[in-house]
C-alpha cells in the first residue's frame, strides 16, 4: 500500500481525516449511529471512534456483502449505521446488496467509499474506483456526494446525518487544498453547486478534490487572457436546479465537465439529463477517465497522463473555450 505523504502542505487536509473526526462528534450528539468496517479502520479514520465506542463499532473483515446485509439488519432495528471500505471494494462486491437490501426498502444507511478515482497510485487499476459514481447514481434512491475539500466534507457529513434514507459519499485518499469557507455551525450543509473561480470565456463543472486541479489550470489559462469560470459540484445525485440556472447563463457555449471518474455515468451524464429536462442546449466536453481502467503510477503522473491535470488539462479546457 502507497503510504501517505508525511509532509502536508500548510491549508492542505486529508479528506479521510475529516472523515475520522465528524463521525467522533456525530457519535457523541446520536447514540443510534454505528460503525461497520471492513477489515480497514486505520485506512479510514475509524480506529479512534472503534476505540471510544467498542460496542458501537463492528469489524466484517473483507466480507463487503455481508457487511451491507448487517447495516440493512441495523437500519430496520432503528440503528444508524455508517458503512466505510474502499469505494472499488463496497460499489463493486455489494452492488446487489446495495440495490435490493438497503436501497428497494429506503433504508437509512450512510455509505462511505474511500480513494475514490485514480489518485489512489501505485496501488492500480483494483483499488482505483472509476466507476462508482455510476453504479451508486443508477440504483434507485440513493443520494450522492462527492466533496470538493476537507470543509465541503463537514458539511456533507451534517447533511447525511439528518437526511433520511441511503446516502453514498465519495472520498479521495491524499491530502487535498482547503478551497471553501471552514463549517460555521453542524447546521451548515453543503452547497448545490459553488463558485471557484469567475470567467466568460468557458464554463466548467467539476467535483471532488480535483477540484483544486482545475483550479490551477484556469489561473494559469487566465494569464494566457482565457477566462474560466468553474463551479464546484458536491451533490451529483439529485443535481441542484442552480446549476441548470448556471448553464443557462452559457447558453450558446461550450461546457466542460472535469471529473476523476468514468465518462460514462458520473457528473456528466447527470449534467447532460439535466439539461435536457431543461430544455437549454450545449455542447458538452467530456474530460473525465475513458472507457478503460486505472493503472499504476504516482497520483500526480497518472492524473496528467489521464488529462485531468497540468498541462494536458490547460490543453484541453483551451481547446473547450476556443469551441
Amino acid at each position: 500500500m502507497a503510504a501517505t505523504p508525511t509532509n502536508v502542505p500548510e491549508g492542505y487536509v486529508s479528506l479521510r481525516d475529516v472523515f475520522g473526526d465528524a463521525i467522533m462528534a456525530l457519535g457523541a450528539r446520536d447514540p443510534r449511529i454505528v460503525m461497520l468496517d471492513a477489515d480497514l479502520a486505520s485506512s479510514t479514520r475509524t480506529m479512534k471512534f472503534k476505540k471510544t465506542y467498542p460496542d458501537r463499532h463492528y469489524n466484517f473483515g473483507i466480507a463487503e456483502q455481508n457487511m451491507v446485509g448487517a447495516a440493512a439488519g441495523f437500519a430496520i432495528s432503528g440503528y444508524i449505521p455508517f458503512v466505510n471500505t474502499f469505494a472499488s471494494f463496497l460499489t463493486r462486491r455489494a452492488c446487489d446488496q446495495i440495490a435490493i437490501s438497503v436501497a428497494y426498502p429506503k433504508l437509512n444507511v450512510k455509505f462511505f467509499g474511500f480513494h475514490g478515482g485514480i489518485n489512489l497510485g501505485e496501488d492500480g487499476a483494483t483499488q482505483q474506483a472509476v466507476e462508482d459514481l455510476a453504479i451508486m447514481q443508477g440504483i434507485p434512491g440513493i443520494r450522492c456526494y462527492a466533496p470538493i475539500d476537507g470543509n465541503d466534507l463537514a458539511r456533507v457529513m451534517n447533511e447525511v446525518a439528518d437526511v433520511e434514507g441511503p446516502t453514498y459519499v465519495r472520498l479521495s485518499r491524499f491530502p487535498s487544498p482547503l478551497l471553501t469557507p471552514k463549517v460555521a455551525s453542524a447546521d451548515e450543509r453543503a452547497a448545490a453547486c459553488r463558485l471557484l473561480t469567475e470567467g466568460d470565456d468557458l464554463l466548467v463543472f467539476t467535483t471532488s478534490t480535483l477540484a483544486a486541479k482545475v483550479i490551477e489550470a484556469a489561473a494559469a489559462l487566465k494569464a494566457e487572457g482565457i477566462g474560466i469560470r468553474v463551479l464546484g459540484i458536491t451533490r451529483l445525485k439529485p443535481l441542484g436546479e442552480e446549476i441548470a440556472a448556471e448553464a443557462e447563463k452559457f447558453a450558446g457555449k461550450s461546457i466542460a465537465v472535469v471529473e476523476e471518474h468514468s465518462i460514462h455515468g458520473g457528473l456528466a451524464d447527470g449534467l447532460s439529463a439535466l439539461l435536457d429536462g431543461s430544455g437549454i442546449v450545449h455542447r458538452i466536453e467530456r474530460i473525465g477517465v475513458p472507457d478503460r481502467f486505472g493503472e499504476s503510477g504516482h497520483p500526480d503522473a497518472l492524473l496528467e497522463a489521464f488529462g485531468l491535470a497540468g498541462a494536458p488539462l490547460r490543453e484541453r479546457l483551451k481547446a473547450a473555450a476556443r469551441g
